[in-house]
């Protein structure tokens, strides 16, 4: 799927209730398919027990993983 990435999608759907009525909806959707990697997050620096602060794109999701072996997982808001 990654190579389509622009595409058109013709559906019919036929609805059936319990009584044996049928109703039939045809669609016709395009969608288009986000092959592009997220820009890499950018970390403010850290100094002793600052907290970790930074940006990434919306809705991505960024591991930190400590010195320790500890990591720490968090989703990035809307705004980044």
């Amino acid at each position: 799927m990654v190579a389509d990435t622009d595409k058109t999608i013709d559906a019919k759907v036929t609805f059936t209730d319990a009584a044996g009525n049928s109703s039939t909806v045809n669609d016709t959707q395009t969608y288009t398919l986000d092959t592009a990697a997220p820009s890499a997050p950018v970390i403010d620096p850290v100094n002793g027990t600052d907290p970790i602060t930074g940006t990434a794109e919306p809705g991505s999701t960024v591991t930190v993983t400590y010195p320790n072996g500890d990591t720490a997982t968090v989703v990035a808001g809307p705004d980044g």
